[in-house]
């Protein structure tokens, strides 16, 4: 069984009960919603990850075209029946993070909670995620990490992250990489755990005869 497969088989089980789970954590919706500051304020926006719709019920009600991409038809369910209940409606495509269905540069903002690190291949993500992004737009990411203060139990937790299967990054190497300029990098939470990284896309590009115009 694949990456992908071994992804959708058991979110899909995690489906149903991802949610309630969720909600008996209430720093966990503070965490994410740490990305919400740095996206624009209007535009197209895109999440990657959605799980059963928390954040996307958010965005749904602050922007007016969104999409929420995921592996996983269990959670894109569930992120429907939440946005139904509330009145909302969103743009819902099953798809791989390494190969977004999309054109370039249709997005001014792009957010993952705590999705990035369950993708295995997390430079051809950041690399699909600048090219679908427009000029200026921006990447608001918050995830699990290893902290640069070297706290022995943040370094623990990092670990023990990576024993579930997930991939604790630099991810602010892998966006400068990808030709975007980092414009917050910041660890939060309990031990300084959690990181916020914001990369954004040039809006003049390197090279681009624009720029003399």
């Amino acid at each position: 069984m694949n990456d992908q497969a071994r992804y959708r088989r058991l979110y899909d089980r995690l489906a149903p009960v991802y949610g309630p789970a969720l909600n008996l954590l209430p720093m966990w919706r503070r965490y994410t919603e740490a990305a919400l500051p740095w996206l624009p304020p209007s535009g197209a926006i895109l999440e990657i990850g959605p799980g059963p719709g928390a954040l996307h019920r958010t965005l749904a009600a602050r922007y007016a075209h969104t999409v929420a991409l995921d592996l996983s038809p269990g959670m894109l369910a569930q992120a429907q029946k939440r946005l139904r209940a509330a009145g909302l409606s969103s743009g819902l495509v099953r798809g791989n993070a390494v190969r977004l269905p999309f054109a370039a540069e249709c997005f001014d903002g792009i957010v993952l909670t705590f999705a990035f690190s369950a993708i295995p291949d997390g430079a051809a993500a950041v690399a699909e995620m600048a090219r679908v992004l427009h000029p200026g737009g921006v990447i608001a990411l918050v995830d699990a990490c290893d902290p640069e203060n070297g706290n022995r139990v943040a370094h623990w937790l990092a670990r023990l992250w990576e024993r579930f299967g997930d991939f604790v990054r630099d991810e602010a190497a892998l966006m400068r990489a990808a030709g975007l300029v980092i414009d917050e990098k910041r660890e939060f939470g309990a031990f300084h755990s959690i990181r916020l990284t914001v990369g954004r896309k040039p809006s003049v590009q390197v090279g681009d005869s624009r720029r003399f115009a």
